[in-house]
């Protein structure tokens, strides 16, 4: 229980952090990006278990490669989602948010 709140609290800090220093990913504030923080540790902690599950014979043979793709169309589908404050400009900047997430995780 331990490890999932801290997986979900590095997720909303680095959010409005990577909204701040990359160029491509957009927030209004800070307040929404840390509830877009919020909602994307809600989506890694739901459906990035059954993606992986789905993509886990492609993930052995690409030695995990997979799940970092998985982890950037979670951000996109974030980004989708949640519309009106929160934007990527691309899926390289969704990639990068990503493997920001991946590393504080």
């Amino acid at each position: 229980m331990g490890k999932i709140i801290a997986e979900m609290a590095a997720t909303i800090a680095v959010v409005p952090l990577c909204a701040t220093y990359l160029p491509g990913i957009h927030c209004a504030n800070v307040e929404f990006g840390v509830v877009t923080g919020l909602a994307l540790a809600i989506l890694y902690l739901l459906l990035r278990p059954i993606a992986r599950a789905l993509t886990g014979l492609i993930g052995c043979l690409t030695f995990g490669l997979t799940n970092i793709l998985v982890d950037a169309g979670l951000v996109l589908l974030c980004a989708n989602v949640m519309q009106e404050g929160f934007r990527v400009d691309s899926f390289w900047w969704a990639l990068a948010l990503a493997l920001a997430i991946n590393i504080a995780r």
